[in-house]
């Protein structure tokens, strides 16, 4: 599956990298999505990142093709992760879906998930960016769990009481309290996420993890060397415990401000030209206002550590661009059943055997 020649025929446009070819998407692209389950593993749905957006966002997600969409209900950098303030969230966002019951089903299972896509439904259950809604309480996790929390990452870029996270001065690892959050979470059936995790403690974590790790959004640091990216020993690690790393369509770790479907592609092809592209899945974390988003992360300098000479203010892939990520996969080479896991199958796989 390496790089075939491109296109002569440049352009520009909002969503492409200049001097990345235009991407012709061909019927045998539309027939594949159309007849595949797609699997986004990581959408913020929180203050500030889409949640208002339920009835403008979510419906173009299920238009371009998607079935199934992880939605954030807590996070880090500012995002109020208190126990109060998750409930709250997670009551709301579960009526919303509720009063919306002809096209949007809350699913906790993957055969939820794939009897939705038989009905025309898109499928959502939610996911934390933090291990802070858990406080020091880890019966929390199965209270979580049985509402739909069905994914948490360690620590959001900082540390916390399980560990480090990317962009923290320090790369202590996991703390003991950390051991014993990773172990509650394989009982009863929640994925240990590493992505915005520092270094270490991902790899602390997944000696601990009893099953599958995953990296619900994180791109290859070899391709682009932001501390929001994740090392090779780290994606190696995570194949090896039978995990899916989520390709991320944000342009600051694309290294492309356009987050062109080019971008995301090469990061498909890198880490499944690794370690197999049956670990590999998307994780898109989609953001619909861009000015809004980058305003957040000026305010929280301590999580978002300034890139000097690198652009801060970029886009975000977005469901549009599923039928060109596709193409593209295509027009490389890959394999159908290869592209379905991509797609989805993959992330479906591992539920499956983690989920309870």
């Amino acid at each position: 599956m390496t790089d075939s020649k491109k296109n002569d025929d440049m352009t520009q446009s909002d969503n492409r990298k200049l001097g990345d070819a235009a991407v012709q998407v061909s019927d045998q692209a539309l027939a594949l999505i159309e007849n595949s389950l797609v699997w986004d593993n990581l959408l913020p749905w929180i203050p500030g990142y889409n949640i208002d957006g339920i009835d403008r966002i979510l419906p173009r997600f299920r238009n371009k093709g998607f079935n199934f969409v992880s939605l954030t209900l807590a996070g880090g950098a500012g995002v109020s992760s208190s126990i109060d303030s998750c409930m709250r969230r997670i009551a709301r966002v579960r009526r919303e879906i509720q009063e919306r019951a002809d096209w949007m089903v809350l699913a906790t299972s993957v055969q939820a998930i794939r009897q939705a896509r038989a009905e025309g439904k898109l499928a959502v259950n939610f996911n934390f960016q933090e291990t802070l809604p858990f406080d020091d309480s880890l019966e929390m996790i199965e209270v979580y769990y049985q509402l739909g929390i069905r994914q948490a990452l360690l620590a959001y870029n900082q540390k916390n009481r399980v560990g480090d996270g990317c962009a923290e001065r320090t790369d202590a690892g996991l703390s003991r309290f950390g051991v014993e959050v990773v172990k509650t979470m394989n009982r009863v059936g929640m994925l240990v996420d590493g992505s915005h995790s520092g270094y270490r403690t991902t790899m602390d974590a997944m000696e601990v993890c009893e099953g599958p790790f995953i990296f619900s959004h994180a791109n290859p640091a070899a391709l682009h060397p932001h501390y929001r990216n994740i090392q090779d020993d780290q994606i190696k690690s995570c194949a090896a415990s039978g995990g899916v790393i989520g390709i991320n369509g944000v342009g600051g770790f694309l290294g492309d401000q356009h987050a062109s479907s080019q971008s995301l592609f090469r990061c498909i092809d890198y880490v499944g030209e690794l370690v197999g592209f049956e670990h590999v899945g998307l994780g898109l974390d989609y953001v619909e206002d861009i000015e809004g988003a980058y305003r957040i992360r000026q305010s929280a300098s301590l999580a978002w550590p300034g890139d000097p000479g690198k652009v801060v203010k970029y886009q975000f892939a977005g469901p549009e661009q599923l039928s060109e990520l596709v193409q593209l996969m295509l027009d490389h080479g890959y394999p159908e059943v290869a592209i379905r896991g991509i797609l989805g199958e993959n992330w479906a796989g591992l539920c499956e055997r983690v989920w309870k």
